[in-house]
């Protein structure tokens, strides 16, 4: 019955990248504490998106697709042209709530969104330059496949 608490994971894991995410996320979060402007929320939320889209997803779900070259296309195509031109539609989006502070919850949900609306455009990027065969294995029920 208790099985699956026994075993304390949580799904979290603590590693190396992890301990540097933290760490090297955690000097924009002092400034956007003590300055709590648009433009230090903004760089906030980037980091985390940027993080994780660039270097978590590729790291935890792609890990056996690093040495393929449409990957490596797919990702260029993400990091120069989807990402910048989201995290500039959150910029909009973070200038336009005009309130004096910036509360947590707006940052939280801005940054949820924005990391759900990239995480679509990323999968549907690898899903089309992904090679037929890699389909069938990742996707077994796709129409594709």
């Amino acid at each position: 019955m208790f099985e699956q608490t026994e075993n304390g994971n949580d799904g979290i894991s603590v590693d190396a990248a992890t301990i540097c995410f933290v760490l090297g996320w955690l000097p924009f979060i002092i400034v956007w504490g003590i300055y709590n402007t648009a433009f230090t929320e903004w760089l906030v939320q980037t980091y985390f998106i940027t993080v994780m889209i660039l270097i978590n997803y590729p790291r935890r779900y792609e890990r056996k697709n690093f040495s393929k070259r449409w990957f490596w296309k797919a990702m260029l195509l993400v990091a120069v042209v989807v990402h910048p031109a989201v995290l500039t539609a959150m910029w909009f989006v973070d200038v336009s709530t005009k309130t004096r502070w910036h509360e947590s919850a707006t940052v939280l949900s801005i940054c949820a969104v924005t990391v759900i609306l990239e995480f679509v455009i990323l999968h549907g990027i690898l899903r089309f330059f992904r090679p037929a065969s890699d389909i069938a294995e990742v996707f077994p029920n796709s129409p594709d496949a």
